[in-house]
C-alpha cells in the first residue's frame, strides 16, 4: 500500500470526511475477525515489527503472550515490555515510509534519531531528532543544545560525513538532553 498516495488524496478530504474514514478504519482495525486471523500467524516467541509512533518507526519486538485484543511484547532494543494492539503489528513487512511532498517535511516522514536540519540568521543548525511534536520537532546539536523547530524549517541531511558525526552520539547523550 502506497501511504505516501493515500495521505495526497486524503489532503483535499474535508473534517467530517477524515472522521468519517477514521470511524471505518477503527471498527476494521478492531474487527474480531481479523484479529483472530492475526493470532493464528503469530506464535509466542516470534520475532516481529510493530510501530512505534512516537518515533515514527518500526521496532523489533518478540511476542510474549496473546491475548484476545491485544498482544505482550519486549522490545528487543530496550528489552521494555509492552502490551499494544494486534494492530501495531507489521507482520507482512509493510514499507511504512512516507516521501516527503516537495514543499516542506511532516510528522508523517520524519523519525527519532534523524538528522535534519534548519537555517538560524544564516547558519545551518544541524542536529537529530529526539522528538517528534504537533507542531514542532526537538533536535538535539552535537554542542549539547536543545532546538524546538517547526516542521517547515526543517530540511533532512544525507550528508554522509555529518550523519557519521552524529552516530558518536550516544542514544544516552540524546536522552539526557531530552
Amino acid at each position: 500500500m502506497n501511504y505516501t498516495e493515500i495521505l495526497n488524496a486524503l489532503k483535499t478530504a474535508s473534517l467530517f470526511d477524515l472522521y468519517r474514514l477514521n470511524v471505518s478504519i477503527q471498527n476494521e482495525m478492531e474487527d474480531p475477525e481479523r484479529i483472530h486471523q492475526l493470532r493464528k500467524t503469530i506464535k509466542i516467541g516470534d520475532q516481529i515489527a510493530y510501530f512505534d509512533t512516537t518515533k515514527n518507526a518500526l521496532i523489533d519486538a518478540i511476542i510474549l503472550e496473546k491475548n484476545t485484543k491485544r498482544v505482550q511484547i519486549k522490545n528487543i532494543h530496550d528489552q521494555k515490555i509492552w502490551n499494544i494492539p494486534y494492530y501495531f503489528l507489521n507482520i507482512r513487512n509493510a514499507q511504512t515510509d512516507i516521501q516527503p511532498n516537495k514543499e516542506k517535511l511532516s510528522k508523517n516522514n520524519l523519525r527519532v534519531n534523524e538528522c535534519v536540519g534548519f537555517d538560524k540568521d544564516g547558519d545551518q543548525i544541524i542536529g537529530i531528532v529526539i522528538r517528534l511534536n504537533h507542531k514542532t520537532v526537538t533536535i538535539a546539536t552535537q554542542n549539547n543544545k536543545i532546538w524546538r523547530v517547526s516542521y517547515s524549517f526543517l530540511f533532512k541531511v544525507i550528508d554522509a560525513d555529518i550523519i557519521k558525526d552524529f552516530n558518536k552520539m550516544t542514544i544516552e547523550t540524546i536522552k539526557k538532553l531530552a
